[in-house]
């Protein structure tokens, strides 16, 4: 029977409501039960198709669980890990049922590709969710399996396998086939993961899936013949984000990215970081790996350690920084890079340079809500990446750094990819540094130090993106000469006309700079006077330089997005020291005829945003006036008639 991936799906939906509406099972007990099924069916179709033929009859479901029960007998798969008790848990009519959907149904003769995707459009996110599966998009898995570029025939393993995405994909592309023969290694340290790559994998023909549930993070033991050093010729992963590996569950002593520059042995360190140590380890000299990883392996401070010690055992030869969005749908919202490293050779010269390509992707095919959006530019990666690696320049969508050692590639990557590695090269056109006298984050008062009223705080939610709110809200006073003295003495603290402020501080990089106001006026009613909050970051321009014209060039997509690069850290921090690296246009200086335009619109919109600051101001005064008096005390506009 010839199934399309959409009549499999189709028959996944029925099966789940089959167990849901018979034995009235919640999703995630569903799939569990599906699984279940399907690994004994695969098993069987495998090595004797005619023992799954169990006719029909009052004792069909007696007999299935009898098959499964002797299925996980001695079995290695991951199944018996979860499933102890060796049961199928069904009750006999839902099973029955059950059967009957799939009796017809070849597994073992679907293409992989077409069960993988439909096994993936049955995990609802509610499924995702409840068995803690996180999934790694199709056209990111592509891109990273292009950009690699395995050959047919190489040792290519996933130590964070999950699914199998990038080994299924891997051999969709060497196009495999019935009457080729290909061979993968896959590993998860959870075992319901592994099962479904097992389910994906495991009965294919043609295809070898070495697979094991291990924690691919603690060195194999001497008689393990896998995964050990230097055994592979290409991994490709996604590993798990913010997991904090401590020496009370990891022996760290073999990581270097686990010692401090001292040599000294750290308490705990990310999984992530560790992740790319293993990895390059366990490939060849001259074997490439493909990673997704936090942004803040790239920026954090606190690894800078770590990145050297990676520096000295491979280097970066391509970059890809992906948008928030792009695990949104997923279930995060961690901002990732791809890193594509190649582990080093002993005929390397690690003091050779190199140019970098870098692609900042800001379009993944859907939006932040998860609906569809034309032009997605992931498909184009890698033409784009091999041809500027090709050439040497850039190229589409792919830029290329200024010539970095290849021993200190991770190291250098935070400038690299924000576009400021060169500090200090005035041959590179203007900088914000050039036009701006102070740049500077706030200061956050204290929660005790807030009050209803004193010196007016600018918060960012005071920061609309068209003009400054200065209608007062919660906590937006500070009170007793303590803390207001202190602001007032730190001249930087405290604003003035023509101050630019900017969102510097965010749960994710979508929120950096996506604000950006001028302090055209600060309200006689506040006082004249406002200073401001460390989420919050002040631009103060020279006096040559219109503040006006600056702000227009900050509020462009273009600008905003090159700034958003810039940010670091697990959750987003834009620093000023960074931001006053950014380039800007020669004619900010000399403005052209449209951007005088542009300035005196925003001109026309602050002023009208003033004047609604006041007319709103008034009206809540007003109001405050008109009904908070008592009846006697009320001015009347006429005396009530007798009744």
């Amino acid at each position: 029977m010839r199934i399309s991936g959409a009549d499999l799906s189709g028959i996944y939906r029925r099966a789940h409501d089959i167990m849901r509406n018979v034995d009235g099972l919640q999703p995630q007990e569903a799939f569990d039960e599906l699984l279940k099924y399907l690994l004994l069916k695969e098993k069987y179709e495998e090595s004797d198709p005619d023992l799954f033929q169990f006719g029909i009859g009052p004792d069909l479901a007696t007999a299935i669980r009898a098959r499964f029960t002797e299925a996980l007998a001695g079995s290695e798969l991951a199944a018996l890990n979860i499933w102890s008790d060796r049961r199928i848990r069904l009750s006999d009519e839902a099973l029955v049922r059950l059967h009957g959907l799939f009796e017809n149904v070849r597994l073992t003769e679907i293409d992989l590709d077409v069960r993988s995707a439909a096994l993936k459009e049955f995990l609802t996110a509610e499924i995702r969710r409840g068995l803690g599966i996180y999934l790694t998009p199709d056209d990111v898995v592509r891109m990273i399996v292009e950009v690699v570029d395995a050959p047919m025939g190489a040792r290519v393993y996933d130590p964070a396998c999950g699914t199998g995405t990038f080994l299924i994909e891997t051999i969709k592309k060497w196009n495999h086939a019935p009457n080729t023969y290909s061979v993968v290694w896959g590993t998860d340290v959870n075992p319901r993961m592994l099962l479904l790559a097992e389910l994906n994998l495991g009965h294919t023909r043609g295809l070898t899936f070495h697979r094991k549930t291990a924690d691919a993070l603690k060195p194999s033991s001497a008689n393990e013949a896998w995964p050990t050093e230097g055994q592979f010729d290409v991994i490709l992963t996604n590993p798990p984000f913010g997991v904090l590996l401590d020496t009370s569950s990891h022996d760290l002593r073999p990581y270097k990215t686990c010692e401090k520059s001292n040599g000294r042995i750290i308490s705990r360190q990310q999984s992530e970081v560790v992740f790319i140590e293993r990895s390059l380890r366990l490939l060849r000299p001259g074997g490439a790996l493909g990673i997704v990883l936090p942004r803040s392996v790239v920026t954090n401070e606190i690894l800078a350690d770590a990145r050297l010690a990676i520096d000295s055992l491979g280097y970066v030869w391509a970059a890809v920084v992906l948008p928030p969005e792009t695990f949104r749908a997923m279930g995060t919202q961690t901002t990732t890079v791809v890193l594509f490293f190649k582990r080093f050779g002993t005929a390397d010269d690690r003091q050779a340079h190199i140019r970098i390509p870098i692609v900042t992707v800001t379009n993944v095919g859907f939006d932040y809500t998860g609906r569809p959006r034309l032009g997605n530019e992931l498909p184009r990666v890698a033409n784009d990446i091999k041809a500027a690696i090709r050439d040497g320049a850039a190229m589409g969508l792919c830029r290329v750094s200024q010539p970095v050692p290849l021993n200190a590639t991770l190291s250098s990557l935070a400038g690299v990819v924000s576009g400021h590695n060169d500090k200090g090269d005035r041959t590179r056109g203007l900088r914000l540094a050039d036009i701006v006298g102070v740049a500077r984050t706030g200061k956050t008062p204290a929660r005790s130090a807030y009050s209803d009223s004193g010196l007016f705080v600018v918060k960012v939610g005071n920061l609309t993106g068209s003009g400054i709110n200065w209608l007062p809200r919660e906590r937006n006073f500070v009170a007793g000469k303590e803390e207001a003295g202190r602001r007032s003495a730190a001249e930087k603290l405290m604003l003035r006309r023509g101050d630019i402020l900017l969102t510097s501080s965010a749960h994710s990089p979508i929120y950096i700079a996506k604000k950006v106001d001028i302090v055209a006026n600060i309200p006689s009613w506040i006082h004249g006077e406002a200073s401001f909050v460390g989420e919050l970051l002040l631009l103060r321009t020279l006096d040559s330089v219109d503040p006006f014209l600056l702000l227009a060039f900050l509020r462009s997509a273009k600008t905003m997005a090159a700034i958003q690069r810039m940010v670091r850290g697990q959750t987003a921090h834009l620093h000023p020291d960074d931001l006053l690296e950014l380039a800007v246009p020669e004619h900010l200086l000399r403005p052209t005829i449209e951007q005088v335009k542009v300035v005196e619109n925003i001109r026309t919109e602050t002023r009208l945003n003033d004047e609604l600051n006041e007319i709103t101001h008034r009206q809540v005064e007003q109001l405050r006036v008109a009904f908070s008096e008592s009846s006697e005390g009320t001015s009347r506009l006429g005396s009530s008639p007798a009744i």
